[in-house]
């Protein structure tokens, strides 16, 4: 296709230029949605929990590349295997399209051949429901042929013409190209949704159009170095995130324009750093959540109370591999045990699961794969009936997306920065380590939580406590939502320089000063800090330990009046960093310990305001492996939010419980999944206390999924039951009137 071509088939399907939509949308007319009569036996998406991406990133150089494709084989396959919905690819990172197109570059092999609609008519004639991947800003095609559409990251071209992926930028004239992709496609073929992957930044971008854009905006260049108290930069990374989330909005509003179909897209980045630039705001852009996972039932946890709270409609959605460790394998099979451990992790939190093949670069896939997903479908199914409903928590952990970023490493050139896809490496985000600790105690512990955000506050109503980890970022107004949380009755757990406002005029200060009963004076302390108990409780809770270490500074502050002390911080006998062989200053050649007099600084502190409480530790100690360190915080939490809670469980720390309310329904969902490390799981057992809703009585307890009636009993506010071990996943039903 020549340029001129191309240009003019651009020209009529950009936004608000629909008079020459029809002739694009209409390629195909025997194709339109509803043309083929098909019903489902499920809703989407509502009822489809079983859902396959199958990646086709293949190229055209070689003539073997998807030579051997077979449409009815390849749905049969899938089919067979007990999926209900399959995600074709209509382009991939290749930037090749697989579908009849008049605006992109088909991909040579197929010689014309339409392949996306190949598998969309023939699954749907299987009974699958379908939807469409598409991918954004990683386009080999579009890199290659459109220069000026190429992302410029701060090292220049060279880096990314040296791997395997080409970057475009979302600000140049390739956003167009996407948009006419996607109204071809969406007026084409009776697809019933579309994930758009990739709508985040693979780093901060200094293409034309980019700074051209940030010189308009703010009448500056967009800065090169990493300063989080530099204005200009601050404005340039919020200049990002707003980018991406237009982009974002304008693909979702392309699409719902042509048909109102269900849009979603990847927030697999949702606890990646700064340099991915995607706001949480995205789920806006969204009618559910989802995103490609790969790091185990734990972090699966996290995301997903996350992804709960954000998504409008449900269920969510997470992707996992089928190969270990991820897509960069791609014959390594997981287990029937690891997929089992993955999969019941979306069952858990009534969430759709979505698996990740990848294609054979001839076209063909591995059927013993197939059997192999078969067995985990048909052991999934009979539980996706009773899933749903409303989490049940106490406990909220506030993530900041904000805060995602290390003030200690200002003054690093953007180049030397770990992308987004090192953003999960230890160290690089504190509050993101903090968050994650978080979540291991709690889960460990069995206390109900679930996740708010910077983009849905308000959700704090639905909490009883809610715990602030390491923000480094935070509003007046964020502030006052918090303040009135705890005049209100509830308790604010924080750590660290969570609320600290540093651009102040007056200096810095607390935002939350009054709530936490104490006031910034700086930091103490280097490599190494401790906190000394003073309280008597503190003392027999952290015992036969006289004091709890921190691997890092902690906040030096002024306890207010009426706060009440329970430790302080002591610094070392020798700050760390002064040993040396020569002399041998230091007080123990392997250690740092603590100074002989306990210091008078508050490190740990308990403050009453309003009818609440809240709790401020001078330094994140849930970010440390030290086995009192959850203890500790446990104890912080019972001493200030008394039960009932919405849940209690005795069993091994590896279980996790869920509570979903479905009052429609007048039941309870119970949910335990044993995330043992070591597979095949050793079989434990539980003991189980739920609390009813209000005014309600519970009327039977059901073993899932063939609804074997439970023996039960009243425990004081709680109506209470014994599960014998099980290997990995339980699910009960809680009836009550």
């Amino acid at each position: 296709m020549d340029r001129r071509t191309f240009n003019k088939l651009i020209s009529t399907a950009t936004i608000g230029m629909t008079p020459n939509l029809k002739g694009i949308a209409q390629a195909h007319p025997g194709a339109m949605p509803g043309d083929d009569g098909v019903k489902f036996a499920t809703k989407w998406p509502e009822q489809v929990y079983r859902r396959l991406l199958i990646d086709t990133h293949i190229p055209d150089w070689d003539p073997l590349f998807l030579s051997r494709f077979d449409t009815a084989e390849y749905v049969d396959i899938i089919a067979r295997a007990g999926f209900q919905q399959l995600m074709p690819y209509t382009n991939s990172c290749v930037g090749l399209a697989l579908w009849k197109t008049q605006v992109g570059q088909m991909h040579a092999n197929l010689h014309g051949r339409d392949m996306f609609g190949e598998i969309v008519a023939e699954s749907r004639r299987r009974g699958l429901h379908t939807g469409a991947y598409f991918i954004v800003t990683r386009d080999n095609w579009a890199a290659e042929k459109h220069p000026t559409w190429r992302l410029i990251p701060p090292t220049g071209n060279t880096h990314i013409l040296d791997n395997r992926y080409g970057q475009t930028c979302a600000n140049t004239p390739y956003r167009d190209y996407a948009f006419a992709c996607l109204k071809e496609i969406v007026g084409n073929y009776p697809i019933e949704g579309v994930f758009i992957d990739m709508t985040f930044w693979r780093s901060a971008c200094y293409c034309a159009s980019c700074t051209d854009r940030f010189r308009a905006e703010y009448n500056a260049e967009p800065p090169r170095v990493i300063d989080w108290d530099d204005p200009t930069w601050r404005k340039f990374q919020a200049a990002r995130q707003r980018w991406m989330l237009e982009f974002a909005h304008d693909l979702t509003d392309t699409i719902k324009k042509v048909r109102p179909i269900t849009v979603y897209h990847n927030q697999a980045v949702i606890f990646d750093s700064w340099s991915a630039g995607q706001s949480p705001a995205i789920a806006q852009a969204c009618d559910y959540l989802g995103g490609d996972l790969y790091d185990g039932p734990a972090f699966y946890s996290l995301v997903s109370k996350t992804y709960d709270g954000l998504t409008r409609v449900h269920p969510f959605e997470y992707m996992t591999s089928r190969t270990y460790p991820g897509l960069a394998d791609h014959v390594s099979q997981k287990s029937l045990a690891k997929l089992r451990m993955d999969a019941y992790a979306a069952t858990l939190h009534s969430a759709a699961l979505c698996l990740i093949d990848a294609i054979n670069p001839v076209g063909t896939l591995n059927p013993n794969v197939y059997k192999l997903l078969g067995k985990l479908n048909e052991e999934r199914a009979p539980y996706e009936p009773f899933l749903g409903g409303e989490l049940q928590a106490d406990v909220a952990i506030y993530y900041d997306q904000e805060s995602m970023y290390d003030p200690t490493k200002n003054g690093i050139p953007v180049g030397d920065f770990v992308g987004w896809e090192g953003a999960g490496e230890k160290g690089i985000c504190p509050h993101r380590d903090a968050i994650v600790g978080w979540a291991k105690v709690l889960r460990e512990s069995h206390i109900p939580y679930g996740v708010v955000t910077n983009v849905n506050l308000e959700q704090l109503k639905n909490y009883r406590a809610v715990i602030v980890p390491n923000v480094l970022e935070m509003t007046a107004e964020q502030a006052r939502q918090f303040t009135q949380f705890v005049k209100d009755g509830g308790v604010l757990i924080a750590s660290g320089p969570s609320s600290l406002d540093r651009f102040d005029h007056n200096g810095p200060r607390f935002l939350l000063e009054d709530v936490l009963g104490v006031r910034y004076l700086g930091t103490m302390g280097t490599k190494v800090t401790y906190l000394t108990p003073k309280d008597a409780q503190i003392v027999k809770v952290v015992w036969p330990q006289d004091h709890v270490n921190y691997n890092g500074p902690m906040i030096k502050a002024e306890a207010a009046s009426g706060a009440e002390v329970l430790a302080t911080v002591t610094l070392p006998w020798v700050a760390p960093e002064l040993g040396h062989s020569i002399g041998s200053h230091f007080a123990a050649i392997h250690s740092n310990p603590p100074a002989l007099m306990p210091g008078t600084t508050p490190g740990l502190v308990i403050n009453t305001y309003g009818k609440g409480k809240a709790v401020w530790l001078a330094g994140p100690i849930e970010t440390g492996h030290a086995e009192v360190n959850p203890v500790l915080l446990v104890h912080l939490i019972k001493r200030t939010l008394p039960g009932p809670y919405k849940f209690e469980v005795e069993t091994h720390p590896s279980v996790e419980m869920t509570l979903f309310d479905q009052p429609e329904k007048k039941r309870l969902l119970v949910g335990l999944l044993s995330m043992q490390e070591q597979l095949p799981a050793i079989p434990v057992g539980a003991t189980v206390r739920v609390q009813p809703p209000a005014g309600r009585t519970v009327s039977g307890v059901y073993q899932l999924p063939e609804r074997k009636a439970v023996k039960f009993e009243t425990a004081g506010a709680y109506e209470q039951f014994r599960l014998e071990p099980f290997d990995m996943f339980s699910m009960l039903l809680v009836e009550y009137e």
